[in-house]
């Protein structure tokens, strides 16, 4: 399900940059932010989607954080369950915020909306 508002990291809000640095987003005109967790089941199909749809959209980069080994990081963002997809654009504000696993349509609309 891909959601704004509610939750600070999905209101708009332009993320520290030192932090995305240390999370390995690059530059980029849209990244996929996947925060999951080692024996989550739902974080595999969401990587795979998430790869695909960076594969397919040019200026998309899609980054995973292991979530256990970057907990200030998830607890700075509001990070509750795993997995949960941050869409950022090219200054760090969150767009989008999905829990579960988006469809890949819903995905490319949400970065539609970035880019």
């Amino acid at each position: 399900m891909i959601e704004d508002g509610g939750d600070p990291s999905a209101a708009g809000q332009r993320l520290d940059a030192g932090l995305l640095r240390e999370l390995g987003v690059g530059a980029a005109k849209a990244t996929l932010l996947q925060f999951s967790s080692a024996f989550c089941a739902p974080c595999r199909a969401v990587r795979r989607v998430s790869s695909e749809v960076a594969a397919l959209v040019p200026g998309v980069q899609h980054v995973e954080v292991d979530a256990e080994s970057h907990l200030d990081a998830v607890r700075a963002l509001g990070i509750w369950r795993t997995p949960t997809l941050l869409v950022l654009d090219a200054e760090g504000r969150v767009a989008k915020r999905a829990t579960g696993v988006p469809g890949k349509p819903q995905l490319i609309a949400a970065l539609g909306d970035v880019l």
